[in-house]
Formats: C-alpha cells, structure tokens, sequence
C-alpha cells in the first residue's frame, strides 16, 4: 500500500484524475489531489494498480479524452462530450449540423489563468469562423462578453471574416428588483472609491445569417422574374407592390403567407429563408437573471435558466446546440432541460470530469 501510495503521489492532479476514470473510480470531481489519492487507495480496483499499469499521460493524451454517453434511458435527447481545444475539436462537429451556437468564451481580462490570451482576437475569430460551417443556415450564434473595446474589435472582426450578420446586442442585468441577490450587489453600488457606475450586467452578442441570396439564385437558375412572384399578392386595388423586391433585396423577411408563392414559384421553404426564431413574448434586449452560484469547480458559470431562455427562442425540441468552451457544462444541463441535444467542447480536463459527473 505503502508502494502505491507513494507512486500516486507522483502523479499529477490530472493524471490522477484519468487514473480514476480508467479504473471506473467516481466522486473526484472538486476533490483535492490528497484527496483524489484516498479515492483511488479505498478503491475496490486499487490492487491493480502497480508499476506496471501506473499510465502518465502527458497534455496531448488528456486532450484526446473524448466522452461520449446518453444522459437519459429513452433517447430523447443526446449530450455529448468531448475534452480537447476548441479549435482543434471543432474537426469532428458535422457542418450543417448545429441549430444554436452558444459560446462563454474567455474575456481576456485576467480572471483566472485561462484569460490571458496572446493575439486574442485573432484567436477567437478562427474559432468563430469555423463555427460558422457547422451551424445550420437558419441557425444562431450567441457570443457571451463584458469587456466593451474588446467587443467592438471581435464584432468588426466578425463582419470581415464571416458570413454571419449582428442582429442584437443583449443585455444581462444582473441587479433587479426582484433579484435574490438585489441586496448583496445593492452594497457595491454605494461604493465611493469607484469613480464610475458599478457595471453589474454582461452582453450577449446574437448573430445568424442572411439567406436572401438564396432567392435570387433560385430566380435566376428558374428563369423566373420578380414580376412573375409580385403578381401572386396583390395591393387591395389588384396593382403590384414590392412586398417580394423587399424580400429579395433583404429589407423584409418572409412571413407565414408570402413564403407560399415563394415556395410555389422556387422551391424555397420558410426555414431555407428565415433563421429560427420562437418569440416567446416574454423578453426584450435587456435580461433580468440571477448570477449562477459558484459551482466550486468554474469561477464563471453562466445560470442555466439564461440559457434555457435562448434555447426556448432559438431552437426545438430535438435540435442540437454547440458550445465549445462548456465550462462547468450548464448548456449541457440546459439542454437535458428541455429536451435538446448538445455537443459540449472543453480543454480543462477537470472540467471534463466535472461536467460528466454533473449530466450524469
């Protein structure tokens, strides 16, 4: 014992952490390496472990620990795990495949060890980019920030390199009236020493795509005018409107009526045109939601009910949404919440055993 004991020590928190999941040890999440160790000794499997099988990974190893599980018994919904860099897991995500892309990327603003990123904005425009090919052309991407010059930089960086249009920029209010914690956050608020207003809010960039491209094309392989379609609704004097040029030219968007001559005349569909979008006629730009509580394992984790909230707007049951800086996993939770699948993407490898713990 005395043996096992002391080659465990040698290990890393990490490595520990991949020794329990090959020997099929749970509970190690939020444990300390002490504490990990005494997992692994009081172990039924522990015997096995001698010189022999004692595996030390090294970072690219941890990397390619990719999870992949059902969460529920009857299938309704499939989360999905995979542990390595974004950039470079993104490979295995189908293109075309992704409804709602919901990223909490690191800010760049020193918050942990992991927000201290060289060349930031090229960085996070290169993963952006590559989302973009996975998502489906009338789906969503909602990028989580709070420093504002960075914003702007990411945003203009957005419009050079991709194909996706900015639609909004939410705003997350943090101290409200109804809020739990309105009283805790009400102390900072009459702070003296800070020479500003307190900022208590994040932002929520919202982007999709412009799909009326797609109409001329079809026009011009149909040999169709616009005339052609015009002529299908017409103004209450029986003359020609522009209701379809508006379309076209990206002013309008179709509606549950002007989409059927559309469809008649060019094979389009409502959702070939118009990204998804379930207006719950709950909410406007600005959001009101509590802070999550510290989960012990994440120093930033988003509330899953923020997330359910963009869930419930931009996609159905059945569909599949991507993140690819999951964290603490809440889009996963949110998802089994409601019933739709999600492809989770993390680097940290304690993260990754959090996570799988916490869906599990």
């Amino acid at each position: 014992m005395a043996d096992i004991n002391d080659r465990l020590k040698q290990l890393t928190k990490k490595e520990l952490i991949i020794e329990c999941k090959k020997y099929k040890i749970s509970g190690y999440s939020n444990k300390t390496k002490d504490q990990i160790i005494k997992l692994i000794l009081s172990n039924n499997n522990h015997n096995s472990i001698n010189n022999d099988n004692i595996t030390i990974n090294n970072d690219d190893d941890i990397k390619d620990d990719n999870i992949d599980y059902k969460v529920n018994d009857n299938n309704k919904y499939n989360i999905k795990l995979i542990c390595g860099d974004a950039y470079d897991k993104l490979d295995l995500v189908d293109n075309n495949s992704i409804q709602t892309v919901c990223i909490d990327p690191p800010y760049n603003i020193g918050k942990d060890e992991w927000d201290n990123i060289d060349d930031y904005i090229p960085w996070l425009t290169k993963i952006i980019v590559k989302l973009q090919s996975k998502m489906k052309s009338n789906g969503s991407m909602f990028i989580f920030h709070n420093d504002m010059e960075q914003i702007s930089e990411l945003m203009i960086s957005i419009k050079k390199n991709t194909k996706l249009v900015f639609k909004q920029m939410i705003v997350w209010n943090k101290r409200f009236n109804e809020s739990k914690k309105k009283g805790y956050l009400d102390g900072y608020v009459v702070k003296e020493d800070l020479h500003m207003w307190n900022k208590m809010c994040e932002y929520i960039l919202f982007y999709t795509f412009d799909n009326t491209y797609k109409l001329k094309n079809a026009r011009n392989d149909k040999k169709i005018d616009q005339i052609t379609i015009s002529k299908e609704i017409l103004s209450r004097t029986g003359g020609l409107t522009g209701w379809y040029s508006n379309i076209e030219t990206g002013k309008n968007l179709p509606t549950k009526s002007t989409i059927k001559p559309i469809e008649k005349h060019l094979g389009l569909k409502y959702d070939d045109i118009v990204p998804k979008f379930n207006n719950m006629k709950t909410h406007h730009s600005v959001w009101n939601y509590d802070m999550a509580e510290r989960n012990g394992i994440h120093i930033t984790p988003k509330p899953v009910d923020l997330l359910i909230n963009i869930i419930n707007h931009t996609t159905d049951i059945g569909d599949t949404l991507l993140d690819c800086f999951a964290g603490s996993g809440s889009l996963g939770i949110a998802c089994k919440k409601t019933d739709r699948n999600c492809i989770l993407i993390e680097k940290d490898i304690n993260y990754c055993s959090y996570i799988e713990e916490r869906i599990k």
